[in-house]
């Protein structure tokens, strides 16, 4: 999931961008993200993306069931990397996740495509290439043990043990089945090493831990 980039300043990145509101999905930097075009507002946005340099802002819609189209105000911008043909004959694309952002505003749609004006500030050591760095590892993998048999879309416990630190959180960040208010918050934080830390409290509170302390 997660791909090599070369590392870009923040002034090159765009300051208004086209929306892709998603339900109970998010884009995490240095990831990506796989999403059908599946309505004529999905083919708008990767049209005006690709008009405007590729970049989109993926969002996390507010009401995951609802008809609701409210966001949250933090996102992450990403650049369309490909879109093809899939084995089932529908249109897909691939999002490949730069930067964390916070809506300043939303700005008049452009060919149905919603836009906003964004600001990159509080984000900005997400275009810096992410070193490694430690966190209580055995406590994370001790209760992904616990919960991985309740979820087989996620990796086998060998498999997750072989990722790298930041692998690991960001793919747990986008696969696991948090609620969207959770996966938010997970997004919000603005350092991986409390994102570990709010994943492994989140985790254990699943697997019915009383003793697990949320960090903030």
């Amino acid at each position: 999931m997660l791909f090599n980039c070369v590392p870009l300043k923040i002034d090159s990145l765009p300051s208004v961008v086209t929306l892709l509101p998603l339900r109970g999905l998010i884009l995490v930097p240095r990831s990506e993200l796989r999403l059908p075009i599946s309505d004529f507002s999905s083919l708008a946005m990767v049209t005006s993306a690709i008009r405007c340099g590729s970049y989109v802002g993926v969002v996390q819609l507010r009401d995951k069931d609802g008809e609701n189209e409210d966001v949250f105000r933090c996102g992450c911008v990403g650049r369309v990397s490909d879109c093809h043909e899939s084995n089932d004959g529908q249109l897909a694309f691939v999002v490949q996740g730069i930067c964390r952002f916070e809506i300043i505003k939303e700005l008049p749609r452009e060919q149905n495509a919603r836009q906003a004006e964004v600001s990159y500030d509080k984000y900005q050591l997400d275009v810096v290439r992410e070193v490694d760095y430690s966190f209580d590892r055995e406590r994370l993998l001790d209760v992904l043990k616990r919960c991985c048999s309740k979820f087989p879309v996620i990796p086998q416990i060998d498999e997750l043990a072989a990722m790298s630190n930041e692998k690991l959180i960001s793919m747990l960040m986008m696969v696991w089945p948090f609620d969207p208010y959770e996966k938010q918050a997970l997004l919000e934080t603005e350092h991986v090493l409390a994102q570990s830390n709010l994943i492994t409290s989140l985790l254990e509170l699943d697997a019915g831990m009383k003793d697990s302390i949320l960090y903030h």
